[in-house]
Parts: C-alpha cells; structure tokens; sequence
C-alpha cells in the first residue's frame, strides 16, 4: 500500500530560537534522550505512546505539532513495518531533524571540561548494568553523586541477576518456581547468588562489549565504592579473585597490562585484593615476554613486518601499576626505564604512540603515560605532561567527548578528563592518587562512607581574560553643579564592592561630547557619570548590606534624590543555591526579592517580611536578552536565571543556615546581601529597580573568593548587553 506524502509537523521557524535558549547541558540532555528514541523505539507508535513523549520532552511541544503527529496514527497500516513495529524514523522523521540541529547547536558550543560533563551528566543518569556507570563515578568524584538515584541503579543490577537466572546461566536444573520469580524481579539476592555460584564463582552480570573486557569489572567497584552499592558483596569476592590468586597460568602482556591498569584505577578493588597476588601481577608484568628488562617489548605478529616493537601504553601502565600497588622488596630499576622510553618517544604534538616506532599519537597511550609519570613523579614529568594535556585536549570530539575507533566514549571520556587533571598536579581524581589502599586491606566502601568535598567546578586560568584586571578609565573631577547642567542619567547602577565598580567602570564610556568618565564627590557620596550601553547613567558604591551611614538603603536613597533616574539597578555577585542547577558565573536574576531579616524567631524561625517584585518591565527585558553570551575561561557559556533571591544582611557561608532559609523559600535562585536595602528606597520613590548578580560561591562553608571577579564580569556583560538597546527603556 502507497503511503501519502506526510504533512509536515515541525515548527521551524522555533526551532533555532528554542535552541538558543537551551543551556550546554540542556540542549546535551536533550541529544541524548533522542537519540534513546531514534535508536531504541520498539513497536508501534500509539496516542499514547506520542503523548508520553511529549510529556517527557517538554521542549518538543513547542517543536511538533503534535495534533499532525496524531493524525497519522490513522494511516499507521501504510507504513512499512519491522519484526519489532513501525519504525520512528520513518513515522516521525521530523524528530531526527530536531535531533540533528541539537548536534549542530552543541558542536557550536566550544570544547572543554564543562562540555565533556555535560555529555557525560544524562548518560550517567541513566546508567545500569553496563559501562555506562563509569559516567556515573565520574559524576560522583565531582561531587554530585546526588544526580544519580542510587535505587534505579541497584534496581538496575538486581534486574540484570535475575535476567541472568531466566538465560539459563545457573549449571544445573532451577526449579520453576525460582524462574517465576527471576522473572517477576523478586529473587533475592542472596538467593540469587546460591543459585548462580558453580565451582565457588559467580557469572560477571555485567553486559559489555568485546572492548570493554578490559575494565568492566573495574567499573563494577569503582561504582559500589562512590555510591555505596550494597548487596553484591559475592560477586564482588567472585570478581576479585584473579586478582587475588596473580597469573595462574601465565601471561599475555598486553591485555594483562589493560586489565591491570583498569583495577588499579579502583580504591576498593585494590584494597579487597590480597597484596601477594598483587605483587605476582607485577612481578610477571615487569618480566618482559621477550627480553627480560624490557616487558613493553613485544612480538607483534604484524602480516606485513612481523617484529618485536615496544608498546608504549605498557611503560606507562607499569609505572601507573607500580605507585598505586607499592610493592615490597622489588628493584625499582624498571621504572627508570619506562621513564627513560616514554620521556624518548613523546611525539611533537605531545602526545605518544602506541608503539615507538610509530609517529601517531594514541589517546590510550597517551593517557596510560600522563597516569604513570603522574603517580611516580620522575623529574621533568611536569613538561612532558603539559605537552601531552594540550594534545589530548585538541582531540575532544565536537559533540564533548573523546572518542576513538572500536572505543567505549564514555570510559575513554572520563580516563582522559582524569588525565587532564592529573597533568594539572591533581592527585584527587576518580581514585585517590596518594592513597595506598593495599596498606589496609579491606572491603569498605571509602568514597560512599567518607564523600570527598570536591569543588565541581574547575579552577579556572583568568590570566588571558579581558575582565581578568579590566583597565579602568581615567576620570574627570567635577562639581556636582556642573554634573547636573550636563548629565541627565536615566539609568542608576548601584554596587557594594570596589571589584564590582572596577567591572563597571570598565564598560563605562564617556558622556556625550565629553572625554572621560566624570567623578562627582559631594558630601558623604561619590557618583560616577557616563554611558551604561546606550544610556547615560550614575554609577555608586555603597557598602555591603544594607544598614548603616554606607549601606545600600541610603546610598540608593541618595541616588534617587539627586539624579532621579528611571531604573535603579543593582549588579554585582551573590551565592548560588543550588550546585546541580548553576554553575559559577551563572547570572541570577531577581524576579522577586525575599527580605529575610524580619523573622520571628521561636522553635522554628517564621520569616515575616513582604517578597515585593522586581520591574515586570526590567525583568522582561532581562529574559529576553537570548543573544547574549559570556563564557568562562575553559570555553562553557553562562546561562540566565529568573526566579526569588533571597537578601539580608548576614554574609552567609554556613550551609545549615542557608538550607533554613531554602526551606521557607525552595524557589529561591540565591542570595545576596544589598537587594533589601535597594527595593526599600526604590520602592518609597516609585521607581523600576532590578538585582542582576553572577554567581560566586554556594554559602556552604566552603566560601572563597575564586569566582568572584568572574561572577561579577558576568553579570556587568548582561546587564551592558540588556541597555545596549536604546529602545529597551521605552515605556517607563
């Protein structure tokens, strides 16, 4: 049966101003969700079916014509089906178009570590029984073990067993009753380890790929040490085993050197492990199947050129091995050698070859070398890893990961993520660096039990950046008289820090027919008049918080009776409420303010004060800025928050107290300490105000100053860019 033209569904002329409005890591989250349903959709579409698509993807409402989409469930017999339905490509092909512009729009977006968390964050959260889960360890090491619902993941692997069960991997008969509830999901797991176990191992449940043998078990334990995965302490004792008893029955150097790389990149695994078979594994790797000095040199059985060469992943695999085993009573002499081969065959791009007579560079090797010369630390290690960083940052793939031919991207993704930071002195990264775990031999689960504190965020190079020490314009003294025959300001900025001024200053530009910024000192007040964007404004430095001769209330106060502007704006940097959600430098935009400090204090503190509005009109303007851009040194772009802030007069860096406050108000964006003091006084005189403030710090108890200049160039960008519109002040 012909099947008719379809009519097409796609909203195009939304498609790029949806886009545009995404976030990196919405429009990463987004790609991956379609590619689940490009890929996986089995069976026919239904309504409902479509209709729980769209409710799981928001953002395709407003993308699909979903009533189109409807319609053509009554022509569903015209399309060609498969043995597993009609397939979506075919019945809604405007969802591969969708998804091929999200690709589009996040190959735009500039490589670094934020992109490659934001390809790695959905994969992570929807990880299982599979390699996918080193996503998820990768997540946890940042500190945001939180995004991953520990439960779906242990249902994920109890699923997995009892599938195990129904495919028949028990030796002997299973009784039906027990393949009933394998089936329904409810054997237990202690069962389920009696009924599987045969000669005293258990099956690897894991599903994996031919590639990812090498560390997939690994993975298994890094997983349970970060989460705290309880329940599968007997494959955990069945899969620690090899490593255990050492080479039983020799060995293949290369695929032993994986292997044992990928077990020592886990805490836990080498802390269950008996220390004797470690050293065993060791001692054979280090004796070279072909010439006894020399393990990475290997009969390569090439149909062309067969030869010995030595594999360079192998050298840094034994150095790497070596630092975290620690073994006793073996000559270190080895390690001068691997060195001496690696620091020998690191190629001009930096990076290093599979081989040493090759002139390619090999992401494994390169990140096997960047681990080995960073736990053993031989000297010059520094340059030679800083030249391998650079090049295994020039090959970040456009969609954010790294990726080679036959490779699992997300292993290779988080290995080469680690390495970067490895090369950067870190020694804190998926494991622990500086631990011997073999010292105390044992089955806890360190990082679940203990979570380490780790900023998520990088630490950022600002050297190169323009508003890293922005150049200040030079000033002209005047009267305040003369101030007032020349300048009429419609707008008023307000700041409460001098490296807030110093970012204001910066984008500051002379008043018409006039040379420099002008600096009017009267009184207790110093203004400064120029052009914000396209208007002409008075800028002021109050002091921080509200209250006193300094404080925001007044200063704002003085401000209004002396220029009387139209819009009061107060820019500057706040506190973030929310990790997950915001990133530093991330602009929160108060679309209302929440004075805290009138409170009634009794068993539980009631917050009493009014939560006034910001500017509709300013707050309009604001959202609709989805043109502006300003990005972070490692190339990842600030987003726009719209919501409550909170404001008192507390510099709040306690995260019990913070959560108090989150708790009367859980839609809060954030904090900060001046807003109260500005609303007051703009309130009283009737005029617009707004608060625009970056994101510095979370007020956690682990406050700093690293973001703030960042934070504070962020949100002057915005705010420069909103009143570079000469129309934007239209109708106030």
């Amino acid at each position: 049966m012909k099947r008719s033209k379809l009519k097409n569904a796609l909203k195009k002329s939304q498609l790029p101003k949806v886009l545009d409005s995404l976030s990196l890591e919405e429009l990463a989250g987004f790609a991956h969700e379609l590619r689940v349903y490009l890929n996986w959709w089995m069976g026919d579409p239904t309504k409902e079916s479509l209709l729980a698509l769209k409710k799981s993807q928001p953002h395709l409402d407003h993308l699909l014509d979903f009533d189109i989409v409807l319609n053509r469930l009554e022509s569903l017999d015209s399309f060609e089906r498969s043995p597993f339905g009609v397939n979506i490509k075919v019945f809604l092909p405007e969802l591969t178009l969708i998804y091929e512009s999200v690709v589009s729009q996040i190959q735009e977006n500039p490589p670094g570590i934020h992109k490659a968390e934001c390809w790695l964050k959905p994969i992570a959260q929807h990880a299982g029984a599979d390699s996918d889960v080193e996503a998820a360890v990768y997540i946890a090491s940042r500190g945001q073990a939180d995004l991953i619902d520990i439960d779906s993941l242990r249902d994920s692997w109890h699923g997995a067993v009892c599938q195990d069960i129904e495919h028949g991997k028990p030796v002997g008969k299973v009784p039906q009753e027990v393949l009933n509830r394998a089936g329904a999901r409810t054997v237990s797991l202690a069962e389920a380890a009696t009924v599987l176990r045969y000669n005293n191992e258990l099956p690897r449940f894991f599903s994996f790929r031919d590639e990812e043998e090498n560390f997939i078990d690994a993975a298994m334990f890094r997983t349970v040490e970060w989460f705290g995965v309880t329940g599968f302490e007997p494959w955990l004792k069945s899969l620690i085993k090899d490593l255990s008893n050492g080479p039983q029955y020799g060995m293949e150097h290369v695929h032993a050197s994986w292997w044992l790389f990928f077990w020592c990149r886990s805490d836990l695994a080498i802390g269950m492990a008996e220390r004797q078979g470690l050293e065993s594994w060791l001692w054979a790797l280090i004796n070279g199947p072909d010439e006894r000095d020399k393990p990475w040199r290997c009969y390569w059985p090439d149909q062309k050129n067969p030869r010995s060469r030595d594999y360079l992943p192998l050298a840094g695999a034994i150095l790497f091995i070596w630092c975290r085993i620690r073994p006793n009573n073996m000559k270190e002499d080895v390690l001068l050698r691997a060195t001496d081969l690696l620091f020998q065959t690191q190629t001009r791009c930096g990076g290093w070859p599979l081989h040493a007579d090759d002139s390619e560079a090999d992401l494994i090797a390169t990140c096997f070398a960047i681990h080995g010369l960073a736990a053993y630390m031989p000297s010059g290690w520094q340059k030679a890893v800083e030249r391998g960083a650079k090049w295994i940052k020039s090959q970040q793939q456009a969609g954010g990961a790294w990726y080679i031919s036959g490779g699992p991207p997300a292993m290779l993704t988080v290995l080469a993520i680690d390495s970067l930071d490895l090369a950067e002195g870190k020694r804190d990264v998926t494991f622990k660096l500086d631990v011997n775990p073999t010292e105390n031999n044992t089955s806890s689960v360190p990082h679940s039990s203990s979570p380490r504190l780790i900023d998520p965020e990088p630490a950022y190079d600002y050297s190169a950046e323009s508003w890293c020490n922005p150049e200040i314009p030079t000033t002209t003294s005047v009267t305040l008289s003369r101030a007032h025959e020349v300048a009429t300001p419609r707008l008023a900025v307000m700041v409460a820090t001098e490296l807030e001024l110093k970012q204001v200053l910066s984008v500051l530009t002379p008043l018409p027919r006039r040379r420099r910024i002008w600096k009017v000192a009267h009184g207790p007040d110093t203004f400064f008049l120029g052009r914000f964007g396209k208007f002409q404004c008075v800028l002021m430095l109050s002091s921080m918080a509200s209250q006193g001769a300094t404080g925001s209330t007044l200063s704002t106060d003085a401000v209004i009776r002396e220029w009387n502007p139209t819009a009061v704006v107060l820019l500057g940097i706040a506190y973030g409420a929310n990790r997950k959600k915001q990133h530093s430098a991330d602009v929160l935009i108060a679309e209302h303010l929440i004075p805290y400090e009138h409170q009634r204090i009794g068993a539980k503190p009631m917050f009493r004060n009014p939560v006034p509005p910001s500017s509709p009109t300013l707050v309009n303007r604001f959202r609709h800025a989805l043109d502006w851009q300003f990005h972070r040194p490692d190339g990842s772009r600030c987003s726009k928050h719209v919501g409550p802030i909170l404001s008192g007069d507390k510099l709040i860096d306690d995260l019990k107290f913070k959560n108090l406050l989150l708790d009367q108000y859980p839609n809060a964006i954030g904090g900060e300490m001046e807003g109260a003091g500005l609303w007051s006084a703009a309130q009283r005189a009737d005029k617009h105000w707004i608060i625009v403030k970056g994101v510095c710090d979370w007020a956690d108890g682990h406050k700093h100053d690293s973001y703030q200049v960042m934070a504070a160039a962020s949100a002057v960008s915005l705010a420069n860019h909103v009143f570079s519109d000469s129309n934007i002040l239209d109708g106030l």
